[in-house]
């Protein structure tokens, strides 16, 4: 897994480094910045995005969540091609397909972002070997507050019906909340943990049960490193 999501982050780092070296040639390069300029401009901004997006839901990979990210991955894919096929794509087609794009742009950006918030979210709070303690119902109001939301941007895209003010307007609320509960779980999950102490007793001891003991061993003996020195590193980090 960590080799997958090391081959994908370079993948990424180099799409968007590609893109913005096209971006910067078309910004600076001679003559007018004209019609070319401007596509090849947007397409490094749309890679961009991707990027962004990728590297979010990457943060799930090997974690029980992961099929979340996957889902997202795909949403993202359309998105992107949708994207550059509308940004590149002057063929001339009828009204039916140009309809079609845009509708698969939309949902599957309006996904991917969705996937990608929670991802995050998801990464912070639920910890492998860490307890989610009072952030998890937060988490758990919080991503079904995004479903929602993400629900009811997708509606009036696919139905193409306005649903007027007071349907807006509930979006709205529902929005601010789900930033929010973003910011808050993002807020506590990475600076506000509260590491309980446990005192022993004088001439207490610390032990591990079996099933700790053999991801240890196994750990170890994966990196090529002693369980000692597996021990010590997880201890200074989670102290750190």
């Amino acid at each position: 897994m960590k080799d997958l999501r090391r081959i994908v982050v370079t993948v990424v780092i180099a799409s968007f480094s590609v893109a913005a070296l096209l971006g910067i040639i078309a910004l600076l390069g001679p003559g007018d910045f004209g019609d070319t300029g401007a596509k090849v401009l947007l397409t490094t901004v749309i890679v961009g995005v991707e990027s962004t997006v990728a590297l979010c839901l990457l943060s799930l990979a090997g974690h029980r969540w992961a099929p979340l990210a996957a889902a997202g991955g795909l949403a993202s894919i359309v998105a992107t091609a949708a994207a550059v096929t509308l940004t590149w794509g002057d063929f001339g087609w009828d009204s039916a397909v140009d309809e079609l794009l845009w509708k698969s742009f939309g949902v599957g950006a309006i996904l991917a972002a969705t996937a990608a918030q929670l991802s995050l979210l998801i990464a912070l709070v639920l910890r492998p070997g860490r307890a989610a303690g009072p952030l998890g119902g937060l988490l758990a109001a919080t991503g079904l507050v995004a479903a929602i939301v993400a629900a009811m941007a997708i509606g009036p895209i696919l139905l193409e019906t306005d649903p007027g003010g007071g349907y807006w307007r509930a979006f709205g609320v529902l929005a601010i909340l789900d930033v929010l509960g973003s910011v808050v779980l993002i807020a506590l999950g990475a600076f506000g943990r509260v590491r309980t102490r446990v005192t022993e007793p004088p001439g207490g001891s610390v032990g591990l049960t079996a099933d700790q003991q053999q991801r240890v061993l196994a750990w170890a003996a994966t990196h090529g490193t002693s369980p000692d020195r597996v021990v010590a590193a997880a201890l200074d980090a989670y102290l750190s």
